[in-house]
């Protein structure tokens, strides 16, 4: 597929600020004199199907699991094994029931991070094949929607019948060191169970629609995402998505501050408005209160688009061309050129449509502004948070701390657990002691 180089000016963040109208969001990380700063490389690897209940089992390491459960780090006895032990799951030979063709074991990751009285900045690189700056589309056929392009884990896009569309994504989970204790030493493993989606124990839709508290009486869920253990009653050897503690209980947890935070810049679904979406973990992955930047645009009990574009505001056009399928000159749907689905509009066969819109993100969903360039065989992000952003579903950082951190990197159209991962890091601020340290500016 043709590389595409898609550039995005800095000055987005200063505009997102705008929008935002948040206080002290004049200061954005393209103004930091990154010289100061030191740069760290953390490599990044394949993970596949190991989970919180493999580290702790007997298959891990022999020695592995008593270490793991006494609070040791992974990276006192992993460091500089990434490559190895990405290279192998990648290929399948171990951990790995379903590789993906061509994945790569390892992605390296270049940061450096800097704050001031208000905000943590951050300046990260990874280098990619493409830009992942498209998501999932449907197409028009004989009278109804069917899906047209969605990620390369998906079996039909696998098997030949779909074709592979699906956007890059940078995260960072970070804790407070204090509240998820395991997150510590455990990273990401922490919240990765073996009874989540994709993953060996993956429980039935049905099973988890007839759940009380997270099927269709409750939360209205149809698989498992990231939980922590505390959210559980209790934890068994392949999770514990069913033990999940009341719904007042959860709330008393969020309310002590016992979550993770969630940070996601996605090509897509959020890099086209200057940001990344912001969410936490407790009993399941979640967003912050607000709104997120972009919007769902598939009606799955209708089997059709919820949005068109405005004929008026898109040259006369409700939809896309396939020749504008992972084109980045083609138009965006938005809040601004949307307008509500017109099933007798003269749709033709081959007119796409993309699931997802941008619009520009409000409330605690809006804690982070990146402004992102691919160039130079890669992403380039500037990253710009508050240190305390006063919101309650959120962390705040303090000058003199060292946090807990993991960072993940969905690539080659791809989602779910087929990512790449660090082992657990540290960030600290005016510190020396972590993986990544950023630096005072003024």
């Amino acid at each position: 597929m043709k590389r595409i180089t898609m550039k995005l000016n800095v000055a987005t963040v200063a505009a997102m600020a705008a929008i935002l109208a948040a206080p002290g969001w004049a200061a954005d990380a393209s103004r930091v004199n990154w010289s100061v700063a030191p740069k760290s490389e953390i490599t990044l690897f394949y993970p596949g199907q190991a989970s919180l209940e493999f580290v702790t089992g007997k298959e891990h390491r022999k020695g592995a699991a008593k270490a793991v459960l006494g609070g040791e780090n992974c990276l006192n006895c992993h460091k500089g094994e990434e490559a190895d032990i990405g290279d192998k799951i990648a290929a399948g030979k171990r951990l790995e029931p379903n590789p993906v063709a061509g994945k790569r074991g390892t992605i390296k990751v270049a940061m450096q991070a800097a704050y001031d009285n208000q905000n943590l900045y951050m300046k990260i690189f990874w280098p990619a094949k493409e830009a992942g700056a498209f998501h999932e589309y449907v197409v028009y056929k004989d009278g109804k929607w069917e899906n047209y392009a969605t990620n390369r884990n998906n079996a039909a896009v696998a098997a030949g019948k779909m074709k592979a569309s699906y956007e890059d994504r940078f995260t960072i989970m970070l804790g407070d060191g204090k509240s998820v204790p395991a997150f510590n030493s455990q990273g990401c493993w922490a919240t990765c169970h073996n009874d989540m989606r994709y993953m060996p124990n993956e429980p039935k839709k049905a099973e988890v629609q007839a759940h009380p508290i997270l099927g269709a009486a409750g939360m209205k869920k149809d698989d498992i995402r990231k939980y922590v253990a505390e959210s559980r009653t209790a934890m068994g050897p392949t999770g514990g998505w069913d033990k999940i503690k009341s719904k007042p209980e959860i709330d008393a947890l969020r309310a002590k501050g016992v979550f993770l935070e969630l940070w996601q810049w996605r090509g897509y679904r959020s890099n086209p408005v200057g940001a990344a979406d912001d969410g936490y973990l407790i009993e399941y992955r979640a967003f912050d209160s607000g709104k997120n930047p972009f919007f769902g645009n598939w009606d799955g009990a209708k089997g059709q688009p919820i949005f068109m574009f405005d004929p008026a505001r898109n040259q006369g056009r409700a939809g896309l061309t396939e020749a504008e399928f992972r084109n980045p000159k083609a138009p965006l749907l938005t809040t601004k050129n949307r307008a509500p689905y017109d099933p007798n509009y003269k749709w033709k066969n081959g007119d796409l449509m993309v699931k997802q819109g941008l619009q520009a993100p409000e409330g605690s969903a809006a804690d982070n502004a990146v402004a992102a360039t691919f160039a130079n065989g890669g992403w380039n992000l500037l990253w710009t948070r508050r240190l305390n952003t006063g919101n309650k579903d959120d962390i705040a950082l303090k000058p003199g701390e060292t946090y807990p951190i993991g960072l993940a990197i969905h690539d080659d159209n791809v989602t779910a657990r087929f990512h790449h991962v660090s082992f657990p890091l540290k960030l600290s601020l005016g510190r020396k002691d972590g993986d990544i340290n950023a630096v005072q500016i003024k």
